[in-house]
């Protein structure tokens, strides 16, 4: 008996997503930067393992595997920061990277898969366990409850919120933004690198990867208006179940092509910002409506 693939793929992108998504409202609502290098960190988190798999020529544990993704992701994020987004990150850099090491090793890096150990499935009796969803999701459980945990019971973590909710009452109360954007950048740069590993265990691995689910990842984050962690969750629960569920009963009933199924995150982005701007966006209808009475009641006073 196996899990029926709509639900296994939304259960796995709903992981995915939500460590993708999460760390880039993270950094947004601390920084009030917009991060577009956002998915370097999922592509470089992605290819970790497997330059160390073709680097080595053997197996990588998991337990390697994770810590190595994270310290990768949070490494370049922290650099690309105080290098203010270096161009040594684009992709055309990135390519030629890939392409140097490809020929040097003779091994294949483009559109591969990382040499972990860890089984896709073990058959318990009649049952077919999927061991690499397990993995994702105990990984994505553990990751953000450690983050939850590290906002709401650490000194770190609340200095990190009260930066995010009044930037000038914090340094007053001493408060080092420095050190605050230090950390923001470590963990949304290593959850970002997580979320490009365990990407990886289900899809091949390209230069291209963090831009192939950017939409999703950035549609998920306005979901959550740019500022909730919870809500991004929701959000990613939103675009996952939309593009594995809600695209096959819209193909089973109404004839929509399976390819259709990117333009359902667009629309879902394009909906948010159009009735609920994130951030306070000086967009979207009700902010339109709000003016229109305001500029009524100014016309009708004497």
């Amino acid at each position: 008996m196996e899990i029926p693939v709509e639900l296994f793929n939304t259960v796995w992108y709903i992981c995915v997503y939500s460590l993708m998504a999460i760390p880039l409202t993270l950094s947004y609502r601390i920084s009030k930067v917009m991060n577009f290098a956002h998915g370097v960190y999922i592509t470089l988190g992605a290819y970790t393992t497997i330059l160390i798999g073709a680097a080595s020529g053997v197996k990588i544990s998991p337990i390697v595997a994770v810590p190595a993704a994270f310290l990768v992701g949070a490494s370049i994020a922290v650099v690309t920061d105080a290098l203010v987004f270096s161009p040594l990150i684009r992709k055309n850099a990135f390519y030629a990277v890939i392409d140097i090491l490809q020929k040097s090793w003779m091994t294949s890096l483009f559109y591969t898969s990382p040499n972990i150990d860890l089984p896709a499935k073990i058959a318990i009796g009649s049952f077919d366990i999927n061991v690499r969803l397990l993995f994702v999701i105990s990984l994505t459980a553990v990751s953000l409850s450690l983050l939850a945990y590290f906002l709401t019971r650490t000194r770190l973590g609340m200095a990190l919120r009260a930066v995010a909710d009044n930037l000038d009452l914090a340094q007053i109360s001493g408060i080092s933004r420095e050190r605050v954007m230090l950390v923001t950048w470590l963990i949304s740069g290593g959850l970002a690198g997580l979320g490009g590993f365990a990407l990886s265990l289900f899809t091949y691995v390209s230069p291209e990867l963090g831009d192939i689910v950017t939409l999703q990842v950035f549609a998920c984050s306005v979901i959550g208006g740019l500022t909730s962690i919870p809500l991004t969750f929701a959000g990613s629960v939103v675009i996952s179940s939309s593009e594995n569920i809600l695209i096959v009963f819209l193909y089973r009933y109404l004839g929509v092509e399976l390819s259709f199924r990117p333009f359902l995150s667009f629309f879902a982005l394009l909906f948010v910002i159009l009735i609920r701007p994130p951030a306070g966006a000086g967009g979207g209808l009700p902010y339109r409506f709000h003016l229109r009475r305001i500029s009524s009641k100014e016309r009708g006073k004497p």
